[in-house]
């Protein structure tokens, strides 16, 4: 099976694709270091249409971006975990109407 050559034209394409990813993420991970920030998830990926196959030049950098996707959805996990514990604590306060402030120690 014979393959096109690589035109500059569709390394630059895929070089598009691959800053698109690396943005995203960069969003992703100040969210997971800042908990004030807030953002809007990426809402999904299609893979990109009549670019032709990604040159091996972008090999390296395509494999870092899919190290940088796998330790972002642990970090998202622990992230989701730590809201679903503070869900819960916030849910065994009772709930009822009092004269006085209620505070609840959740680092102690």
């Amino acid at each position: 099976m014979d393959r096109e050559p690589t035109t500059e034209a569709t390394e630059q394409a895929w070089i598009a694709v691959l800053e698109a990813l690396e943005a995203d993420m960069a969003g992703l991970r100040r969210f997971t270091a800042d908990h004030e920030v807030l953002f809007e998830l990426p809402t999904g990926w299609t893979a990109p249409a009549n670019i032709g196959l990604m040159p091996a030049t972008l090999k390296n950098r395509a494999q870092a971006v899919f190290g940088q996707m796998q330790e972002l959805a642990r970090m998202l996990t622990e992230r989701r975990d730590e809201t679903a514990r503070q869900l819960r604590v916030v849910d065994s306060v009772p709930r009822y109407e009092s004269p006085t402030s209620l505070y609840l120690d959740v680092e102690g």
